[in-house]
C-alpha cells in the first residue's frame, strides 16, 4: 500500500523571491504533521488533482521551502500457534525449521521528512528502525506468510549471530516528485518503493493493516512492492477525463551495484521490476487495471514453493497481471465498503532450479469488507479473505496442490488523536502448500514426493500506534 497523506503543502503562485538564509535554512518550514501515512485508497500525496489555486493574497507572496516532520510508531504484542501433522511437538520445528511462536513484543518506527521548494513538489526522506527480525512477523521460515505489513528490520540478523547489528537506523526512502504541468507528475529516487510511483490503490481495506498479504490488491506479482532505486510517471487528466490515470513504474532492486553481473540498473541481474497501471476512480468506486515484469531475483510474496521458483529462476522475467477495484457507500453506516483484486502470473525464465522445469503459473486473490464509524466515530472493522500467490500449473514436472486460504479480522479503536489500538486475529491453512514436509523444491517437485504434510497457523496480536 502507497504511503499517502492530505496535500501537505498548498500551492503558493506568483513571484519567486528566494532569500538565501531562507533557502538553506527552510528556517520557516518546520512543521510537525499529526497525521500518520494511512494508506489512503485513492491518490498518493501532492497528487496534481489535488493542487488547489492559492487564495489571492497568498499569491503575492513569495514561496518560501517547507518541511513537515512526522513521526509514526507501530508496537505489536502477540503470538502464533501452528498445528498439523507437519509439527514436531517434542523438538517445536516444523519443516525442518524452529517454530518462532512464543509471545514477543516488537516495534517498528518511521522518521518522515517532507521538503517542498516550490509548494508543489515534494522531496521524501524516510528514517526506519525496527526489531521484528527474530519475531514470528517477519522473515519467519516455517511460515512467511505470517508477516505483518509494517514489520521491519534492517539488517536481517541470523537468531544465533551475536555480531550482527541489530536495531540500526536506516533510510528506507528518499525520492524526488515534481509536477510537469498540472495533469503530469514526475518521480525519481535512489530508495523508494513501486507504490510510491503509482497515483491509485485499488483498495480500502488498509485502515490499519495486519497481515502484508492483504496489502497487495489480491495480486502479489503485479504488486510486488520492491524496494530500490527508480523513476516514474503518472498521467491524471482534468476535464472529461477526469477520474482517469495511467502510471508507468521502473525499481531495481540493485541498481546500486556497480558489476553488470549482479546488478545495475537495466541489466538482467539488477532485476528490474516495471509496471504499467491504469485505473479509473469515481467518488465511490474504482477499476484498476494494471501488468509488472518482474526480472530475474524476483520478489513473489506467496507459498514457499511459488516465492521460491520466483526467486531462483534465472534469464528471463515473471509477467504479472492484475484486476482489482472497490466499491463504497456514500455514507459511513453498516453497509461496508467492498474491495476485490485477482492476479496472474507466468514464469517465462529459460534456467529454472528443478530438472525438466520449463514453466510455472501462479495465481491469488483477495476480498476485503470495511466497516467505517462502528458504534462511535473513528472506529472502523475489517474482514479479508484471499488465497496468497500459490502454484496452479507446471510444464515439465508433475503437478502439485499448493493452494491455501488465510483470512483475517481486525478492529481500529482510536484512543485519541495520536493512539490508536488495533485488535487482530488470522488463520492460514497451509501457509507452506505443496512444501508442507520440506525446505528443498527438488523434494518438493521430484518424483519420487509423497504426500504433504498439513500444517497451520493462527495469530494473534494487539497493535499499538502513536503517531505526531
Amino acid at each position: 500500500m502507497p504511503p499517502a497523506a492530505p496535500p501537505l503543502y498548498p500551492p503558493l503562485a506568483g513571484r519567486r523571491a528566494f532569500e538565501a538564509p531562507r533557502a538553506l535554512g527552510l528556517a520557516s518550514g518546520l512543521l510537525v504533521a499529526l497525521a500518520l501515512q494511512p494508506p489512503s485508497a485513492q491518490t498518493n500525496p501532492l497528487s496534481a488533482k489535488e493542487l488547489k489555486a492559492p487564495p489571492a493574497s497568498q499569491a503575492l507572496e513569495a514561496f518560501t521551502a517547507t518541511s513537515t516532520v512526522r513521526v509514526n510508531v507501530n508496537a505489536v504484542i502477540g503470538g502464533l500457534r501452528y498445528d498439523g501433522s507437519a509439527v514436531d511437538g517434542g523438538a517445536n520445528t516444523a519443516a525442518g525449521f524452529p517454530l518462532l511462536n512464543a509471545l514477543t513484543i516488537s516495534h517498528d518506527a518511521r522518521l518522515t521528512i517532507d521538503t517542498s521548494f516550490t509548494g508543489q513538489d515534494l522531496f521524501r526522506v524516510l528514517l526506519r528502525s525496527g526489531n521484528f527480525g527474530s519475531s514470528g512477523f517477519f522473515s519467519n521460515p516455517p511460515t512467511p506468510l505470517s508477516r505483518l505489513d509494517f514489520a521491519f528490520a534492517e539488517p536481517l540478523c541470523r537468531v544465533e549471530d551475536a555480531s550482527c547489528s541489530r536495531n540500526l537506523v536506516s533510510v528506507n526512502r528518499a525520492y524526488f516528485q515534481i509536477p510537469l504541468g498540472p495533469e503530469i507528475r514526475l518521480t525519481a529516487g535512489s530508495r523508494l518503493v513501486q507504490l510510491d510511483l503509482l497515483p491509485v490503490w485499488p483498495s480500502l481495506a488498509n485502515d490499519s493493516p495486519i497481515l502484508d498479504l492483504f496489502q497487495r490488491a489480491g495480486a502479489a506479482g503485479a504488486y510486488s512492492r520492491r524496494l530500490g532505486s527508480g523513476f516514474g510517471a503518472w498521467w491524471q487528466p482534468e476535464g472529461r477525463l477526469r477520474g482517469l490515470s495511467i502510471a508507468y513504474a521502473a525499481v531495481a532492486p540493485q541498481a546500486d551495484n556497480g558489476s553488470p553481473g549482479e546488478g545495475g540498473l537495466f541489466t538482467a541481474a539488477g532485476g528490474q521490476t516495471n509496471t504499467v497501471q491504469v485505473a479509473y476512480t469515481r467518488p465511490t468506486w474504482n477499476f484498476t487495471a494494471a501488468y509488472t515484469r518482474n526480472g530475474q531475483h524476483a520478489l513473489l510474496r506467496g507459498t514457499p514453493l511459488a516465492s521460491q521458483l520466483a526467486a531462483d529462476c534465472r534469464d528471463g522475467a515473471i509477467h504479472s497481471w492484475s484486476l482489482a477495484g472497490y466499491w463504497q457507500p456514500a455514507d459511513a453506516g453498516w453497509i461496508p465498503s467492498i474491495s476485490a483484486g485477482w492476479g496472474l502470473d507466468r514464469f517465462a525464465f529459460s534456467t529454472t532450479p528443478v530438472a525438466g522445469l520449463s514453466g510455472v503459473r501462479t495465481t491469488s486473490w483477495s476480498v476485503g469488507l470495511n466497516w467505517s464509524d462502528v458504534l462511535s466515530s473513528g472506529n472502523s472493522v475489517t474482514l479479508a479473505v484471499g488465497a496468497p500467490a500459490h502454484v496452479i500449473g507446471l510444464e515439465g514436472v508433475a503437478g502439485v496442490d499448493d493452494s491455501g486460504l488465510a483470512l483475517e479480522a481486525s478492529s481500529l479503536i482510536p484512543i485519541s488523536d495520536t493512539f490508536s489500538l488495533t485488535p487482530a486475529v488470522f488463520w492460514l491453512s497451509r501457509p507452506r502448500g505443496a512444501m508442507g514436509a520440506t525446505a528443498s523444491l527438488t523434494e518438493a517437485l521430484g518424483p519420487g514426493r509423497g504426500p504433504a504434510a498439513t500444517l497451520g497457523v493462527w495469530g494473534g496480536l494487539v497493535r499499538a500506534s502513536l503517531r505526531f
